[in-house]
């Protein structure tokens, strides 16, 4: 699927939330947080969860997909409420609404929620996490070119401890379940990875060398 026509599922969107969608995601620079993140979201959203769902609520989780990362920018730490507030101003939705989609999307900050719309954005949010080793490599340099504005040692320790707090929090237990897998099956695929990551990191030695090492 080409980049116009993933951006042609903003259509039963706002213009003004088009346009800036279109905008940011268009051609966007981030090496991970760009178009193919949104549309390996919306994928599987499409395939595991969206008919399980009211047309209500898989409108705001499909909105929340699009908006959690509509500003980003690797420096700042309110990307997620700055990115809320955009959605909040330009649709017109009832409060009830409006509150899950901020849930949803705010959920995307600390990747802990108890909502249970949100808790669907989340894992998609993280699914990258389970992937196989050579796509998990992937998404692990480019989080590493995006954030390439530290230098290595304090990008190796905050990492460190990103990581750190994603293994000791639940993971993707809804997506192993929509999947008909066992509870934890890609939670633990998931730890796996990242515990592969933070051993790459500690170990010394340029970052970049370290995650391309076989």
């Amino acid at each position: 699927m080409s980049a116009k026509e993933v951006l042609e599922r903003t259509g039963d969107m706002p213009p003004l939330l088009r346009a800036l969608l279109v905008a940011r995601f268009g051609a966007s620079p981030l090496a991970y947080h760009n178009l193919s993140h949104i549309r390996h979201m919306l994928d599987g959203f499409a395939a595991v969860f969206a008919d399980d769902l009211s047309a209500r609520d898989a409108r705001i989780a499909r909105h929340a997909i699009w908006l959690h990362d509509l500003f980003y920018d690797p420096a700042a730490a309110d990307n997620e409420r700055r990115s809320a507030d955009i959605g909040l101003a330009l649709l017109q939705w009832p409060e009830d609404e409006m509150r899950d989609l901020e849930t949803c999307v705010m959920a995307t900050k600390g990747h802990a929620t108890d909502h249970p719309l949100a808790r669907i954005v989340v894992d998609l949010d993280l699914s990258i996490l389970a992937s196989e080793r050579d796509a998990y490599r992937d998404y692990a340099l480019a989080i590493r070119e995006e954030y390439s504005m530290h230098p290595e040692e304090a990008y190796r320790a905050g990492r460190i401890r990103v990581l750190d707090h994603l293994c000791d929090a639940p993971l993707l237990r809804l997506l192993s379940a929509s999947r008909g897998l066992a509870g934890d099956a890609l939670e633990t695929a998931a730890r796996a990875n990242m515990r592969w990551e933070q051993e790459r990191l500690r170990g010394g030695g340029p970052i970049e060398a370290a995650l391309r090492a076989n």
